[in-house]
């Protein structure tokens, strides 16, 4: 492929990613604010969010398998589709100020379409790469990351000055822009129509052709459950060690902008280390952020547990999409790229989020926290039991 093609096609494919993880911040990180600002109590907001969460498990692997099974629906076709129908649930949530239930389907709506739609970029790029494209995934995947964070800092300063409602033409102007890149976003008809070799599995075969891969997804998911919860209730960590909202804030834009530095090298990387290695190695850093975040008992190392974000996530996506890339034949791609985002925003959020409420409300942050450190140890032992087994 001519140098200037790639140029171009790095840049539209970072532009996915960008746009999708600032649309991402836009409409999720700012959840509770907005439907609270629409009248809801937080139970239902809780609802919402687990419905959002958990539904995905049913349709993701309904649309993955079409995407193996038939090359009409390939996955920029189907993130096309998608990001089309979380343009209109934008509007549709602009518009239906007034109904709460119209509010909550169309919130639930946006959680599955954002959940179900990672995975199809991820598969766009490593089906490039399988032809031989040189597309860097971890760069852009790491612009992602720094959007989000640009994304929420902006937008809280947005949504303070004028009203929660604000965040709704942001996210609708950039799921328009998306799909408009995404619709750019092709090397070729040719290589875009190009079937994987092998037959196409179920579900339930891929995971028994597979031992270690469903192993690696115990692991991910467990590790993920810990990282999620730290995330979501980050108030409550920076409120045990005297920081305030804006910590808070700080707190996590380190972490998202240190991502993109990681995952930007991640190519470097694994040039030298083997892939396993890298991900035993970011696996042992979910144990220590976590149990940073327990110990912490000051504002800096607070951060500094923040700050382990670039061991930790930064590594780990990069390095779960291309073992799916590496170890599931071409044919089940989608498939796995999907199971892998199933188990990892998918159960392990919605079940460290779910534990890590309910012990926040009987035993205290320390009690989460304790329990995401013990949840992280284990998610690295099944991680090395996973990579270890042939």
């Amino acid at each position: 492929m001519e140098s200037g093609q790639l140029r171009k096609l790095n840049l539209c494919y970072a532009g996915i990613q960008s746009l999708y993880w600032a649309g991402f911040a836009a409409i999720w990180a700012f959840l509770s604010v907005l439907l609270l600002y629409r009248g809801f109590s937080n139970s239902q907001i809780g609802t919402v969010s687990a419905l959002a969460l958990l539904m995905p498990l049913a349709v993701q692997p309904v649309l993955a398998s079409l995407a193996d099974r038939d090359r009409r629906f390939t996955s920029r076709r189907l993130a096309m589709a998608l990001t089309g129908l979380l343009l209109l649930c934008a509007v549709g949530l602009w518009c239906s100020a007034g109904s709460m239930a119209v509010t909550a389907v169309l919130y639930v709506l946006v959680g599955i379409s954002l959940t179900a739609t990672a995975p199809f970029h991820s598969a766009m790029a490593m089906e490039l790469q399988q032809h031989g494209v040189a597309l860097n995934y971890g760069l852009s995947r790491g612009l992602g990351s720094a959007c989000y964070a640009a994304s929420v800092l902006v937008l809280g300063v947005v949504v303070e000055r004028y009203a929660p409602t604000a965040v709704l033409p942001v996210f609708a102007g950039e799921m328009l822009l998306l799909l408009l890149l995404t619709w750019r976003f092709r090397a070729s008809r040719t290589m875009e129509a190009t079937a994987g070799s092998g037959p196409v599995l179920s579900v339930g075969q891929v995971l028994r052709r597979y031992p270690a891969y469903t192993w690696l997804l115990v692991g991910c998911a467990l590790l993920m459950a810990c990282h999620s919860a730290t995330c979501t209730y980050m108030i409550h960590i920076v409120g045990k060690v005297g920081g305030s909202e804006s910590m808070m804030g700080s707190a996590l834009a380190v972490a998202a902008f240190l991502e993109l530095p990681a995952m930007g090298l991640f190519s470097r990387m694994r040039r030298k280390v083997p892939l396993v290695w890298l991900l035993i190695f970011c696996a042992v850093f979910f144990v220590i952020r976590a149990g940073l975040f327990w110990a912490a008992r000051s504002v800096p190392v607070l951060y500094l547990a923040a700050a382990l974000d670039f061991f930790e996530y930064g590594i780990f996506i990069p390095a779960t999409v291309y073992y799916v890339a590496e170890h599931i034949d071409p044919a089940n791609q989608v498939k796995g790229q999907s199971l892998m985002g199933m188990a990892t925003t998918g159960v392990g959020s919605a079940f460290g989020n779910f534990v890590s409420g309910q012990l926040l409300d009987r035993t205290g942050v320390n009690g989460m926290l304790l329990f995401c450190t013990i949840c992280a140890t284990v998610g690295l032992l099944v991680v090395i039991y996973a990579v270890r087994k042939k």
